[in-house]
């Protein structure tokens, strides 16, 4: 190993005028001669020469924060952040196009017999080419440039993700590349990547400017893409239509999600919770908690649920019905199926997200029937009153469990397995237009008038106790069997 040299005042300020008296991290300029420092740009515990072209100078923040990063590393690391700011999700195109540039021309091309003359940089590169031994498809393997290289947007519609990449750049900071890219050539000479996309944008990003893949010449689009859906799919890890609501998850639980994601298997709630457990270490109440969590906030979050917005945390402004913890209380506790399920997730044993539409679709009723047009604490009318009491505290938590019975005696759910995955199913539109009907006549009973001068059935609505609530039911004969009409 080389020697380790301190560096004299005099090569520190030529290192200074190198660099534009500016911080390699981010370029800023110093604001005095006390925040400079200076480090090596490749480490010297891997090599790096205490010469003057491997230091840089470095402010203090940047040098503090640095840990076994590189220079560079810390650098791309700073950039990468910066590359996915904002929330849009980001493909190859956006990558390469942030490093590089982009050539939207084709590359010209000649086809001969056993190999592929490629023109680019000025120049002719000869490729032997190969026959695949089931399809017949013409391929070839080069190291080729990254601006002649799109995204396949057709065959590859998953967006960048941010930890997968970062560790794949520092993986190939030390490790070579054992398999190609995978691209296929159409004419008029289109090269579009569709597999191994984050190990080419990990080289991209560390600056290199030749990728090795593996090319087809024009091969049967819809063949090559039923078979690369069956390597993403069944054969693999998760199939490519689920990659938005793999990417909502990804916002709710962040790294943990990334990190299950990259192991081997098959992908579900069950297992995602024996990683939390195992991996994370978290508690078992931990891990029921976060996945319950994602479950509530996707139906809340979702743009077509009208009851959200009637809750105070989504509408701070005035006086709500609703709360979050109200509807854990309410809907979630007593018509969403607990976590975890073994249901592999997007097979057809999964109905979380027929769960969570089914759920929307009661919500929306429910606002529509009791809130809408009703609920106005500024108007405090008789009409505002009345909802008021349908949504006490106590009340809606006795009316939400009177509904989902006289909704599971509607579908026939006798067995508590069936009683249990009550929504966790499809269910036909027109068994909702029952469930309105329910709710109108729940609605409808006279006990929400109160004429209690005493106030005491308005308290006992409003007391944050389903029992109370309950009790009061059975005094004014409100009841499953009146709900059905029997």
């Amino acid at each position: 190993m080389a020697e380790k040299r301190q560096i004299s005042d005099a090569d520190k300020q030529k290192i200074l005028e190198q660099h534009g008296s500016r911080c390699f991290i981010d370029g800023e300029p110093f604001s005095d001669d006390a925040s400079v420092e200076f480090h090596h740009i490749q480490p010297f515990a891997f090599g790096g020469p205490t010469t003057l072209d491997n230091i840089a100078p470095v402010c203090k923040k940047h040098h503090r924060s640095l840990g076994t990063m590189s220079l560079q590393e810390y650098r791309d690391k700073i950039d990468l952040s910066k590359f996915f700011e904002g929330g849009e999700p980001k493909y190859l195109n956006d990558l390469i196009q942030y490093k590089t540039k982009n050539s939207d021309k084709p590359i010209n091309h000649e086809i001969s017999q056993s190999k592929i003359r490629l023109y680019y940089h000025d120049s002719t590169h000869d490729f032997p080419t190969y026959s695949c031994p089931t399809t017949g498809w013409k391929y070839f393997y080069g190291t080729l440039p990254v601006e002649l290289i799109g995204n396949d947007r057709e065959l590859q519609p998953r967006p960048l993700r941010e930890a997968s990449l970062w560790k794949l750049y520092r993986h190939f900071q030390l490790n070579t590349q054992i398999s190609p890219s995978i691209c296929r050539m159409e004419q008029p000479g289109s090269l579009l990547l569709f597999d191994g996309q984050h190990k080419a944008a990990a080289q991209i990003w560390a600056g290199r400017p030749m990728i090795e893949c593996k090319v087809y010449i024009n091969p049967d689009k819809r063949l090559l893409k039923e078979t690369n859906l069956d390597a993403h799919g069944p054969y693999r890890q998760m199939s490519f239509y689920s990659h938005e609501l793999m990417q909502k998850y990804a916002d709710i639980f962040g790294e943990d999600w990334n990190e299950y994601m990259e192991t081997e298997g098959e992908k579900s709630e069950l297992g995602f919770y024996h990683f939390l457990v195992n991996a994370k270490q978290k508690t078992i109440a931990q891990a029921r908690n976060e996945i319950a969590l994602a479950m509530f906030k996707r139906i809340v979050d979702d743009e077509n649920n009208g009851l959200s917005k009637f809750l105070s945390e989504k509408s701070r402004g005035r006086k709500q019905p609703l709360s979050f913890a109200r509807l854990k209380k309410t809907f979630f506790q007593h018509m969403l199926l607990p976590p975890p399920v073994e249901d592999e997730f997007e097979s057809e044993s999964d109905f979380r997200e027929d769960e969570k539409i089914n759920l929307i679709k009661l919500m929306n009723i429910i606002a529509q029937e009791g809130l809408e047009n009703k609920w106005n604490p500024e108007r405090n009318d008789s009409t505002h009153k009345k909802a008021e009491r349908i949504f006490g505290a106590g009340a809606i938590r006795a009316w939400v469990i009177l509904l989902r019975d006289a909704i599971n005696f509607h579908l026939r759910h006798y067995t508590d397995e069936e009683r249990k995955r009550f929504f966790y199913r499809q269910i036909a539109d027109g068994d909702f237009q029952y469930f309105r009907q329910f709710i109108k006549k729940i609605f409808s009973h006279k006990i929400w008038d109160d004429p209690d001068p005493s106030g005491e059935i308005s308290a006992r609505l409003a007391k944050d106790d389903a029992t109370t609530a309950k009790s009061l039911f059975d005094e004014k004969e409100l009841s499953v069997r009146w709900v059905l009409g029997a």
